[in-house]
C-alpha cells in the first residue's frame, strides 16, 4: 500500500458519515424548534399568571387559584398559537 492509498483510507475512517451528520443536524433542528415553542408558550403563560391573579383579587377568590388558572389558560393559548403557526407553515 502506498502513501496515497493510506491517506485515502485514513480520510475515509476519520470523516463522519454523511447520514450521521444529517441525523445530528435534524435532531439539533428539532430540539431548537421545541425550545422555541416552549419559550413562546412561556411568553403567553406569564401574562396569564398576572391576569389570573388580578381577576382573583378583584372577584374575591384565592390569589393562588387565580395564578394557577391564569397560567393554565395562558399556556393553552400559547400551545394553540404554536399549533396554528406550525399548521400555517407546513406544506
Amino acid at each position: 500500500m502506498d502513501k496515497s492509498q493510506a491517506n485515502a483510507i485514513a480520510q475515509a475512517i476519520l470523516e463522519p458519515d454523511l447520514k450521521a451528520q444529517e441525523e445530528v443536524r435534524r435532531k439539533r433542528a428539532a430540539h431548537e424548534r421545541s425550545l422555541a415553542d416552549r419559550r413562546l408558550v412561556a411568553w403567553f403563560s406569564l401574562p396569564g399568571f398576572a391576569i389570573g391573579a388580578a381577576v382573583a383579587s378583584f372577584t374575591g377568590h384565592r390569589f393562588t387559584i387565580g395564578v394557577i388558572l391564569g397560567g393554565i389558560a395562558g399556556s393553552l393559548i400559547g400551545w394553540a398559537v404554536v399549533w396554528w403557526r406550525r399548521r400555517r407553515v407546513a406544506p
